[in-house]
């Protein structure tokens, strides 16, 4: 190898280095894109004009009013080297998704019986890809920890609101699992004023425009704002973020989404 080649291979080496050193900032998973774990908390300056819930439907009966939450939620969403985001040692079949421990203090591990009403089943925003990943009605693990699927879906939690309903509607992915990027790898980069759609499976579209960006530690996620099933719409969009703990194999932060509907 000449000099020059040599010099090549020590200059690409201290960049590597480098990007391992902002890699709690951004990380590049197995397939090559950005995932951003680390963000500012945005408002909008102006909050948009709003539009009321929709109507249930004449033979949907009225939901509870009570908060619903998970026991526990998402804590972080990597098991394993920060640039990779790996599952954990053994079987990554017979571990339980990280990202399912992310959402919250405790609360009831039972959650109340929810009525029959639409239920999301795509997402479409302006920035990021998401429009290939299905939305599906998540639960509680036997556990109390919110069920999160891996890397091809996004989740619905179910014991929540739905959109066009008074409530939150929560939707919850991973940033990455299985050394491939998820649903929410990018979800720190959305920024307000950005617009959201939520198709459901009656058909229609409800359509969001985001209002703040905010990241929390992993048992600080507001309960309030986004574990009910009354009060203002919103659509609330969660995944893990902030700094890797190697101690615990986690991300200590939740990265969150707020939007308000407009159409």
């Amino acid at each position: 190898m000449g000099l020059s080649g040599l010099t090549v291979l020590i200059v690409a080496a201290l960049l590597a280095g480098a990007g391992l050193a902002v890699a709690g900032l951004v990380i590049a998973a197995g397939s090559g894109d950005e995932v951003v774990l680390d963000v500012d908390d945005v408002t909008a300056a102006v909050t948009p004009s709003t539009v009321p819930p929709r109507p249930p439907a004449t033979d949907e009966p009225p939901q509870g009013g009570t908060t619903t939450g998970p026991v526990t939620g998402p804590d972080g969403d990597s098991t394993g080297d920060p640039a990779d985001d790996v599952e954990t040692e053994g079987n990554p079949d017979d571990a339980l998704s990280p990202l399912a421990q992310q959402l919250g203090p405790r609360q009831s591990a039972v959650p109340e019986i929810v009525a029959p009403r639409p239920r999301p089943i795509g997402l479409q925003m302006e920035s990021i890809d998401v429009s290939r990943f299905p939305v599906r009605a998540v639960g509680l693990e036997l556990d109390g920890q919110m069920e999160i699927p891996d890397e091809t879906e996004i989740g619905w939690y179910q014991y929540g609101a739905t959109a066009g309903r008074p409530g939150a509607t929560v939707l919850a992915a991973h940033v990455s699992w299985n050394r491939t990027t998820g649903p929410f790898a990018r979800l720190g980069s959305v920024e307000p004023g950005e617009q959201i759609e939520v198709a459901l499976d009656d058909g229609t579209v409800r359509r969001y425009e985001v209002t703040e960006r905010t990241i929390y530690g992993k048992q600080e996620l507001p309960r309030e704002r986004i574990w009910r099933n009354t009060g203002d719409e919103t659509l609330v969009l969660i995944t893990c973020g902030g700094d890797y703990n190697p101690e615990i194999r986690r991300y200590r932060e939740n990265i969150v989404v707020y939007a308000v509907p407009v159409g």
